[in-house]
C-alpha cells in the first residue's frame, strides 16, 4: 500500500488515487479488474462472446442472408452482362474485391480473439503448473534441509562420542585423564 507524504497530505492528492482499484477488489473478482466501469465490463463481454465460433457462423449467416437479399443476384446479372460486354465481371470501383478483404479481415480479427482466448487458458494452465512445481520444489527443499539437519546432528553425537570414547580408551591405556 502505497503512503502519503506530509506534503502529499496538505494537497489532499494521494498519489495513487486513480489505482484505487487495484488495491481493493470485489468478492469473487481479480484484484486488477475489482472496480471495473459498465462500459470495461460490456466491452470484455463483447470482445468475449466475439471470440467464439458461434459468433462466427453466426456472422457467416447474416453476411450471406444480407447479400444474396440485397445484391447478388443484380451483382450476379450485372457482371454476367458485363462479362458479355468485355467490361469484366468487378466493374470499377470493385465491389467484390473490397467485400473479399472485408470478409478477410472481419474473419481474420475473429480469430485472433478466439487464438488469444486459447492462449490465456493455456497461459492460465502453465502458471498454474508451475506454482505446484514450485510449491513442490519448496517443500523437497524444506524436506532436504530437515534431512540435512538431522543428520549434523546425528554426526555431532557422534563425534561427542567418540571424544568420549577416546578419552575413555587414553584413561584406561595411561592411567591418567586426557588433557583436554
Amino acid at each position: 500500500m502505497a503512503t502519503v507524504t506530509p506534503d502529499q497530505q496538505g494537497s489532499g492528492r494521494d498519489p495513487l488515487r486513480h489505482y484505487l482499484h487495484y488495491r481493493h477488489g470485489k468478492p469473487g473478482r481479480p484484484p486488477h479488474g475489482g472496480q471495473s466501469s459498465f462500459m470495461e465490463r460490456v466491452s470484455e463481454a463483447v470482445a468475449s462472446g466475439m471470440g467464439t465460433v458461434a459468433f462466427l457462423i453466426a456472422s457467416s449467416a447474416v453476411i450471406l442472408a444480407w447479400m444474396l437479399l440485397n445484391h447478388v443476384l443484380t451483382f450476379v446479372s450485372d457482371s454476367w452482362t458485363g462479362l458479355l460486354d468485355g467490361k469484366g465481371f468487378d466493374p470499377a470501383p470493385f465491389i467484390l474485391l473490397n467485400l473479399i478483404f472485408s470478409a478477410v479481415a472481419f474473419y481474420t480479427g475473429a480469430l485472433v480473439i478466439i487464438a488469444q482466448k486459447a492462449q490465456t487458458r493455456t497461459d492460465h494452465a502453465n502458471e498454474m503448473a508451475a506454482a505446484k512445481h514450485r510449491e513442490e520444489l519448496a517443500q523437497d527443499q524444506a524436506d532436504l534441509l530437515q534431512k540435512n539437519t538431522d543428520l549434523t546432528e546425528q554426526i555431532h553425537a557422534l563425534a561427542e562420542k567418540m571424544t568420549t570414547l577416546t578419552e575413555q580408551v587414553h584413561a584406561a591405556t595411561c592411567g591418567r585423564p586426557s588433557i583436554t
